[in-house]
């Protein structure tokens, strides 16, 4: 079973590997791809800790159009985002190819609702480069970079920029600011 296929059925890759292996995988870069509006995005590998199946997404009041609402994933209370309303696109569609990838940065989790899941891509980490200065400021605040593939531009999203975007960080003020002073010893 090659290394990519076992990491997609979530076994574990092999430990030992040759010098010349280690130095590859630390000059490529592990790309989650998937859909939104039509056009291909990417997040890195390691912001994400999983993909899920669409599942029930409660919606909340009061909140952005940005945030799809939350849902239950093993007991554990997650926001989910719709990316595509944060990108500027059309609200993510929710059908049976629709996913939530969850994601996981500096001890923040959200789930990012997407409209379909890619492939993994490996990419040489010199082949990202800056936003190019044609895209939107707001947008281009968002992304790690752009990888040029032979078929079309990749944009990469920074999934801890994105959970610091401006239309979501009233409510992470909001709740930093109704946290429970601790006392001091």
């Amino acid at each position: 079973m090659s290394d990519e296929h076992a990491e997609a059925a979530g076994e574990p890759l092999p430990e030992t590997r040759g010098a010349e292996r280690s130095d590859e995988a630390e000059s490529q870069r592990k790309l989650v791809c998937f859909d939104l509006g039509g056009r291909e995005l990417a997040a890195p590998i390691e912001q994400v800790r999983e993909t899920l199946e669409l599942r029930p997404i409660t919606p909340l009041f009061r909140m952005p159009p940005s945030v799809a609402g939350i849902t239950n994933l093993r007991g554990e209370i997650l926001a989910v985002l719709d990316v595509g309303v944060l990108l500027g696109f059309s609200p993510t569609r929710r059908d049976a190819s629709a996913r939530i990838l969850v994601c996981e940065v500096e001890g923040r989790s959200a789930g990012l609702l997407v409209e379909r899941l890619g492939p993994l891509r490996d990419v040489p980490s010199q082949a990202l480069a800056p936003a190019p200065p044609t895209m939107p400021s707001e947008i281009a605040a968002l992304l790690h970079g752009v990888v040029s593939l032979q078929t079309h531009p990749l944009p990469v999203l920074d999934v801890a920029r994105l959970l610091d975007a401006p239309p979501l960080r009233p409510f992470v003020t909001e709740r930093a600011a109704r946290a429970p002073a601790q006392e001091s010893p």
